[in-house]
C-alpha cells in the first residue's frame, strides 16, 4: 500500500502546466528521497506509464497511461450509446459485431452483438493484440507516426510482431504500409490474421474528431469473400459514424 501511495504521488506531480519533470523536480514535489523516486520512475517507465526524454533527463506521462484513462471514459459512453447501432448492424450484416476500446497495448471488447445466438461462438474475443485485428488496426491507423511507432516497438518480440497464423503481419514496415491503406480508405480488414478461417472488417469510432474506440463485423472467411468486404465496410463505417454522433449529443 505504501508503494502504491508513492506511485500515486509521483504521477500526481504531472499537470498541464508541468507535463515534463526531472527526477529532482519530482523528488522536491513529493518529498520522497531521490533513490525512492528513481525506483518509482524506472518501474513506471518499464510498464509504459512514463516516457523519459533523454535530452534533459525529464519524464512525461506515457501513451499507455493516457490510453487507460480513455478506456474508462470510452467504456462508459460507448456502452450507453453503441448498443442500439451495434444491434442494427448485426441484423443488417448477419454477423457478430464487436465494440472495442484500446488500453494502450491491446484492444478490449466491451460490447458484442449478433443476430443468431450461437452462430459465431468460434470468434468470441475479449482482449486482443492490435496489429492483427480489424478494430486494432483501425485504431492504430488513426495515430500519428510517432505514437504508432512507439506502440509497434512495444509489441515487438525478437524483432518481429507476434504471429498467430500464416497471415499475421509480423513485419513492422509491412504493418505501417497496411495501416496507411486503412487510414486512406477509412476501415481495416483482418484477413485471417488473428484466427485462421476468420475475417473481420473494422472502423474507428470518433467523438468530436477524437478516436474513442472501434467497431467491427466478424465471421468465418467463407462468409467474407473479397467481393463482400466493401459492402460490409460501408455498413461498419456508417455505424461508426452513427455512434460518433450519439456520443456528441
Amino acid at each position: 500500500m505504501k508503494s502504491l501511495r508513492k506511485t500515486s504521488a509521483v504521477l500526481d506531480c504531472f499537470t498541464r502546466e508541468n507535463s515534463r519533470l526531472t527526477l529532482a523536480e519530482i523528488a522536491e514535489r513529493t518529498g520522497l528521497p531521490k533513490t525512492t523516486v528513481h525506483r518509482q520512475l524506472a518501474a513506471l517507465r518499464e510498464i509504459g506509464f512514463l516516457v523519459q526524454d533523454g535530452r534533459r533527463d525529464a519524464y512525461r506521462l506515457g501513451f499507455r497511461l493516457l490510453a487507460l484513462g480513455g478506456v474508462v471514459l470510452a467504456d462508459v459512453d460507448l456502452m450507453r450509446h453503441a448498443g442500439g447501432p451495434a444491434g442494427t448492424l448485426a441484423g443488417q450484416s448477419g454477423e457478430a459485431v464487436h465494440i472495442c476500446v484500446f488500453d494502450g497495448r491491446n484492444v478490449v471488447s466491451i460490447e458484442r452483438r449478433e443476430m443468431e445466438g450461437a452462430r459465431n461462438e468460434i470468434v468470441r474475443i475479449e482482449r486482443e493484440p492490435p496489429h492483427c485485428t480489424s478494430t486494432g488496426k483501425a485504431i492504430l491507423s488513426t495515430l500519428d507516426d510517432v505514437a504508432r511507432d512507439l506502440l509497434i516497438a512495444d509489441l515487438l518480440e525478437g524483432g518481429s510482431l507476434p504471429r498467430f497464423g500464416p497471415n499475421t503481419i509480423v513485419d513492422r514496415v509491412r504493418l505501417a504500409r497496411d495501416l496507411a491503406v486503412c487510414r486512406a480508405r477509412g476501415y481495416a480488414v483482418d484477413d485471417e490474421e488473428r484466427n485462421p478461417g476468420v475475417r473481420c472488417v473494422g472502423a474507428p469510432i470518433r467523438r468530436h474528431g477524437t478516436v474513442v474506440g472501434a467497431i467491427s463485423v466478424t465471421g468465418p472467411a467463407a462468409r467474407f469473400p473479397a467481393a463482400r468486404l466493401p459492402v460490409l465496410a460501408e455498413m461498419v463505417m456508417a455505424t461508426a459514424a452513427r455512434i460518433g454522433l450519439n456520443l456528441e449529443r
